[in-house]
């Protein structure tokens, strides 16, 4: 008997939410569907209309190889990293999503345990960024999924990566330097603004 993996979905408002469990239904579709409360998180405050200086300047592109492009594209990465991490910090009830994680786990949507008995710890020798076990009653608690990397592969354009943070009713997508969030109420998008600031980047409609 099969599970369905999106059973949290039902813990969302979000017009036509459910239909994310038909096949063929992109997530996308549904961010398209409730577009007034769609949001991007950005290093530009808005889209910048001078194409000459936004691709001389600012179109910093991991995948193109050049020395200057991905040393640019480390220092936003890490400001989104930051982003990232923070809100998910702030969530009780996280999954993540990405067809990256099929070879290592079996699955594309792993729940992030958010307990205090050691399952979420830092990881000071590898750059102070967390590493979170999945634990359940007949796993060892020794498989990892590393959050870094897979962050890291969707921010360089190579797989995708959606955010489910059930609790604070905000959904985040990115598949390179830009996010876009499914927000739910005022608060939510002013919490996740105020860290965006933080770390010198912008949410804006």
């Amino acid at each position: 008997m099969s599970t369905d993996k999106h059973h949290f979905i039902e813990q969302f408002s979000f017009q036509n939410i459910a239909t994310i469990r038909d096949e063929g239904v992109a997530l996308l579709d549904i961010f398209e569907e409730n577009e007034d409360k769609v949001y991007g998180i950005d290093f530009l405050p808005k889209a910048m209309m001078n194409a000459y200086i936004y691709d001389s300047y600012f179109n910093v592109y991991y995948r193109s190889k050049q020395k200057e492009d991905i040393a640019a594209h480390k220092v936003y990465e890490e400001r989104f990293l930051k982003v990232i991490l923070t809100i998910m910090g702030y969530s009780h009830d996280t999954y993540v999503e990405s067809d990256a994680l099929l070879k290592k786990h079996g699955t594309d949507i792993v729940a992030i345990p958010a307990d205090a008995m050691g399952t979420v710890h830092l990881a000071k020798p590898r750059k102070n960024w967390r590493y979170f076990h999945r634990r359940t009653r007949n796993e060892k608690p020794e498989k990892q999924i590393d959050l870094l990397p897979l962050f890291q592969q969707a921010f360089r354009d190579y797989t995708y990566v959606a955010i489910y943070l059930c609790d604070l009713q905000i959904i985040l997508f990115f598949s390179d330097l830009y996010v876009v969030c499914l927000i739910e109420n005022e608060e939510s998008r002013e919490f996740l603004e105020h860290i965006c600031k933080t770390e010198g980047l912008y949410l804006r409609s």
